[in-house]
């Protein structure tokens, strides 16, 4: 709530800025290009992944009636807060001016690049323990046919997956060197690419939520059930094939 509160307040921010509201180029020590990162990192990464992680873990425990292991869930939840506590001293500090998509030749301290892939891998355990969940899950129930709601988590988290390795190697291998001064030199159009590699399908990580509990949740709700389950098999089927870039 503490992040989604600065979120939504930089966000303010911003529009009182392009009204004229206010002029000067700080705000409660809070400049213009910082106030925006904020923004975008916290409303569209940090929160993002935090909710599709969350969400996604108790659709696995609901569905498959047992709980991932502990190390997954753990390994991910210690990552993603380490990850979330670096990036936001560096934005705070005014060490990470660089937006939401990290634009280079803007360039942010090395420890908000490495924040942010600790976050993007932390989800990736998450997944990885939901995978091994089914798999115990399967063995017991052989003939079993994967719940709907499982299944739309899936889809959401291979996409997931797809599409956050090319903005982790971008921030890991290509950033965070020439940030640190290792490099000189950076290839700025393939840091844009790789990052609109996930920028691209990121609504879908929230979307895709929104639509497993239509499809599940409140039919049930609403006392009645899905007309075809099989059409929302097919709906999820199309976002995979569909939403990777």
């Amino acid at each position: 709530m503490v992040l989604f509160i600065l979120g939504i307040y930089n966000g303010l921010m911003q529009v009182l800025y392009r009204a004229g509201v206010l002029s000067q180029a700080s705000f409660l020590k809070l400049n213009y290009y910082q106030g925006l990162t904020m923004h975008g990192v916290i409303n569209a990464v940090v929160l993002t992944t935090f909710f599709a992680v969350a969400f996604g873990h108790v659709t696995i425990s609901h569905y498959l009636k047992r709980e991932p292991p502990k190390w997954s869930y753990r390994i991910a939840l210690w990552l993603m807060l380490i990850g979330t506590t670096m990036d936001a001293y560096c934005m705070l500090t005014g060490k990470a001016q660089v937006l939401y998509t990290f634009y280079a030749p803007l360039k942010a301290d090395p420890l908000f690049y490495i924040g942010t892939a600790l976050l993007i891998v932390g989800s990736w355990f998450a997944f990885f323990g939901w995978i091994k969940a089914w798999i115990d899950y399967k063995k017991e129930n052989p003939k079993g046919r994967m719940p709907l709601g499982v299944l739309g988590t899936f889809v959401n988290f291979t996409i997931w997956l797809t599409c956050t390795v090319p903005v982790a190697y971008s921030v890991l291998v290509l950033l965070t060197p020439w940030s640190a001064g290792w490099t000189s030199e950076l290839n700025v159009p393939l840091t844009r690419v790789l990052f609109w590699m996930f920028g691209h399908p990121l609504v879908y990580f929230w979307l895709i939520p929104a639509y497993i509990m239509f499809y599940t949740v409140l039919p049930k709700v609403a006392g009645t059930k899905l007309y075809s389950e099989n059409a929302g098999r097919l709906a999820f089927l199309l976002f995979l094939i569909l939403s990777i870039p």
